[in-house]
């Protein structure tokens, strides 16, 4: 999400009063995700720098802090830059790169660093209308009102939403700004993918751009200039990062695939002990299956290979969705969940196993549950993918 505030013009406030200058360009962007907030950075200030002339004095001032000390020294080099003014008429671009005073660490909360902060802003809002500066801030803490505060005075004015809890949230705009840029790189890198990778992948990472963009390299690089891109091969190669939570059995049981459901079991027990994590997971996916099998059987779902068609998520959520009771986020209720994640990468597995072998696996999973207790996790996870694989119950 971003939201852009139009400078508001030099005005007097009154015979006598002093009036309140602003520079001639400023913009803030401010976020958690340093790689988006660095790109805008960069963009505004290659921005200034054009409008300002070829003879304009271009200065990038590293704006990190390490210790509560080092909140002085900034303020004091930022401002002697911001008042320092050429002999010779040209224009200076200030970019105030990567801020962490806004941050929601121990130092940017002490009173000496939010007093660095308060006069660095003073200066800035005091500036010469010469001086362009752009003010680049990550991590970014929401709850700090101090550059929110000069949002009218900001020529633009950037705030990058934060990324959701979990992949595919409602509403999720980090999301989906990282699978279109995803869905960017794959093309320029001259690689083809099969639909649903850039998501899966984005679920994987933990939603870290920089993450998003170096994994789709070393995927292009995988299947080679020209290749396709499956989503096995992102479940194979890409580790989970930060809060990503899709486990790579999930989804070779939602592809009914033995040979590929074995493997996954083995990658998965090499680095865990316990099956609970998988279960748990695999438990919330077979609720919404079972939903969605049932609204298939009754005839308002056509469910394929491929999903859902596109809209009919949303037309089912219109007739039925008051029956599922609260909207609030919960695998118990259908409706309540991303219309994308849904309808692309929940729904295909429901054309692919009857009710009753929804049914039997869920009561499958608290089986495994009991065996978990007597340590048997491997094992009875093992039995549970065989039987569900190895043999199609046609009723």
């Amino acid at each position: 999400m971003r939201l852009h505030a139009a400078r508001t013009k030099d005005c007097h406030e009154g015979a006598g009063r002093k009036i309140r200058r602003v520079p001639g360009y400023l913009a803030i962007i401010a976020g958690k995700d340093e790689f988006l907030v660095d790109q805008d950075g960069r963009a505004c200030f290659e921005k200034a720098k054009k409008a300002a002339g070829a003879d304009a004095e271009a200065e990038i001032i590293t704006g990190q802090i390490i210790r509560v000390d080092d909140a002085r020294v900034l303020e004091v080099q930022f401002t002697e830059s911001v008042k320092t003014l050429s002999m010779f008429g040209s224009k200076r671009v200030i970019w105030l790169r990567n801020l962490n005073l806004v941050s929601d660490s121990v130092q940017a909360k002490s009173d000496e660093v939010k007093e660095s902060l308060a006069n660095m802003l003073k200066v800035v809002v005091e500036s010469d209308p010469a001086v362009s500066i752009i003010i680049s801030a990550t991590p970014y803490d929401g709850r700090r009102k101090d550059l929110a505060n000069l949002k009218s005075e900001a020529t633009d004015f950037i705030l990058h939403a934060s990324p959701s809890k979990s992949p595919f949230d409602k509403g999720d705009a980090q999301a989906d700004a990282q699978v279109a840029l995803a869905v960017e790189r794959f093309k320029t890198l001259g690689v083809k993918f099969e639909r649903g990778v850039p998501e899966v992948l984005v679920g994987r990472v933990g939603q870290s751009t920089r993450l998003v963009l170096g994994e789709c390299e070393k995927l292009a690089t995988y299947v080679g200039a020209g290749g396709t891109i499956k989503e096995a091969d992102v479940h194979l190669i890409v580790p989970t990062f930060g809060e990503g939570e899709f486990f790579e059995p999930i989804e070779a049981l939602a592809a009914r695939d033995l040979k590929w459901g074995m493997e996954s079991l083995d990658r998965y027990f090499f680095n865990e002990d316990s099956s609970r994590p998988l279960l748990i997971v695999l438990q919330n996916r077979l609720r919404l299956l079972i939903q969605i099998r049932c609204l298939a059987d009754s005839g308002d779902f056509r469910v394929s290979d491929a999903g859902l068609p596109k809209g009919q998520f949303e037309a089912a959520s219109g007739r039925h969705g008051p029956t599922f009771g609260s909207a609030a986020k919960s695998s118990a209720n259908l409706f309540s969940q991303n219309a994308w994640y849904v309808s692309n990468k929940v729904a295909p597995a429901a054309a692919r196993f009857t009710l009753a072998e929804l049914v039997d696996l869920q009561l499958a999973c608290a089986d495994c549950f009991d065996a978990s207790n007597r340590g048997e996790d491997e094992s009875s996870v093992r039995a549970m993918f065989l039987r569900a694989l190895a043999v199609k119950r046609s009723a």
